[in-house]
């Protein structure tokens, strides 16, 4: 395997995240209030980069293993099948949410029909997740200078609009009930012994994994506040799509491609992931692991499941409060008590409350489906 370089590791955790959240958080906060919003996913966030520095720790200690594998080892066939199981959630609720949120975009810009322009975005981007990581970590860096550029733009474009009446309202239940989408924002643990593995230093990756995470919280942040305290209530699923009534046909072009951007690096580092996981648990070719990994999204697009936010809030909820809080929690607590040379110094304290947080939150999930 090609050594990744530090840009191009922090622009695939980068890129997988931003993709998932740019799209769908002002939408599933919108309730809350800019205000509450942004203090969701700042806490989401530091959570979730503290949870993906468990899991580095651990990566680092049995260097080579997928996620998955460093469960099973660590906590035993029944953690390692529930780690395998979460991840497989995540990763087809986020592949298919992005297939279909590039249908409604690529069929809006084109005028042909969503269900042509799906098979086209998914042959594409699932070739390039055919061809490796170096491969990926290259489409990746060249993605994200497109999509951060055109976040960046549409938040100042955005931000001029704001209305004290939307900055004011805060809604405590609506800011819960959008949590499963703010966690989904932040998940990729699955990709981290990837970097490690590509990197071959945990110091290095340590670093990507810093920018990889406190990016998307400052952008997150940003565009929660911009587009909710502009649009309150009224903010589409897409939120991007408000840029053409403000700005007709420029704004219609930033509001489509800076989605599609985002759809287009996160859809790679996900399948990416969850194509290594399906080959060290399964036991399975490259090939057929690709073919596990991007068909079944596809076949699910296609049976019905065509909803962008539903299908977040589904992945994020059920996959990744488990996959990306409670596990490596447990992870973490159990070869802290073997090991004693990690590479960073984490208060047990700290590591039971973060561990205590997410369980909270989906027993809350799980009370809100009653």
């Amino acid at each position: 395997m090609k050594r990744l370089t530090l840009a191009e590791a922090s622009a695939i955790l980068i890129g997988t995240q931003i993709g998932a959240g740019v799209l769908g958080l002002p939408y599933a906060l919108r309730e809350a209030g800019p205000i509450l919003g942004v203090i969701v996913i700042i806490l989401t966030g530091l959570l979730t980069l503290l949870t993906a520095l468990f899991v580095l720790e651990v990566a680092s200690k049995s260097e080579g293993k997928s996620l998955s594998k460093l469960t099973e080892e660590h906590l035993g066939k029944f953690g390692g099948i529930l780690m395998f199981m979460s991840i497989s959630i995540l990763a087809y609720g986020a592949l298919i949410a992005y297939i279909a949120g590039s249908a409604d975009i690529l069929s809006s810009l084109l005028g042909i029909r969503a269900e042509i322009v799906a098979m086209i975005f998914w042959l594409v981007m699932s070739l390039i997740v055919f061809m490796g990581l170096k491969t990926s970590g290259e489409a990746e860096l060249i993605l994200n200078g497109v999509l951060l550029s055109a976040i960046i733009i549409s938040i100042v474009l955005v931000f001029g609009n704001i209305s004290p009446e939307y900055i004011r309202y805060a809604n405590s239940s609506a800011a819960l009930r959008g949590v499963g989408v703010a966690l989904f924002a932040y998940v990729s643990h699955m990709v981290i012994p990837e970097l490690l593995k590509g990197l071959k230093d945990v110091r290095i990756t340590t670093k990507a994994v810093f920018v990889g995470y406190l990016t998307p919280m400052i952008l997150y942040a940003l565009f929660i506040l911009a587009f909710i305290g502009a649009f309150g209530p009224e903010t589409p699923e897409l939120a991007t799509k408000v840029l053409e009534g403000l700005y007709g046909s420029l704004g219609r072009w930033i509001g489509l491609l800076l989605p599609l951007a985002a759809i287009c690096t996160s859809y790679i580092g996900i399948a990416l992931s969850q194509m290594d996981n399906i080959r060290e648990m399964l036991g399975c070719s490259k090939i057929s692991s690709w073919f596990l990994a991007v068909v079944p999204p596809l076949a699910i697009y296609f049976a019905g499941l065509k909803s962008f936010v539903n299908a977040l809030w589904l992945a994020g909820t059920f996959g990744g409060v488990i996959y990306a809080g409670i596990l490596p929690t447990l992870m973490y607590l159990k070869v802290k008590k073997k090991e004693v040379n990690f590479h960073l110094h984490i208060p047990h304290g700290i590591v039971y409350l973060s561990g205590l947080v997410f369980l909270m939150v989906f027993v809350y999930s799980l009370a809100s489906l009653v």
